[in-house]
């Protein structure tokens, strides 16, 4: 099932988003951020043999039952930086550089690195 390889590469993809954020890419720091959880998620998901797409950590999330309500709001932080961090025609001005900052870099890895804790904790 590749179970593993889902959660290798989200824990390589977090320490990228990190490495960016003390580059100063805060904005690539947060879509990178994203990205981990749902490769763990689709890893949990693989491991219950659900197979789902789609590019939401909460629709994702929504599959499992036991989801607890910090682990799904912690998802629909993280959606919402998904497109922002990545296209300028999200903001009347400017580019995604200018709107993410150290403190949301931080904030999107904080909120990936609590979905890839509940994924371990789910895959025992």
């Amino acid at each position: 099932m590749r179970v593993n390889d889902w959660l290798n590469q989200a824990k390589r993809t977090i320490q990228s988003a990190e490495h960016s954020a003390k580059g100063g890419f805060y904005e690539d720091s947060a879509f990178l951020a994203h990205h981990a959880a749902m490769l763990g998620v689709i890893g949990l998901l693989t491991r219950s043999g659900v197979v789902e797409t789609g590019q939401s950590v909460y629709y994702l999330l929504k599959n499992v039952e036991s989801a607890t309500k910090e682990v799904l709001h912690n998802a629909r932080v993280l959606d919402t930086f998904f497109i922002p961090s990545r296209y300028p025609y999200c903001f009347e001005k400017g580019t995604p550089k200018d709107y993410f900052d150290e403190e949301t870099a931080k904030e999107a890895i904080d909120c990936a690195k609590a979905i890839l804790e509940f994924v371990e904790r789910e895959l025992g």
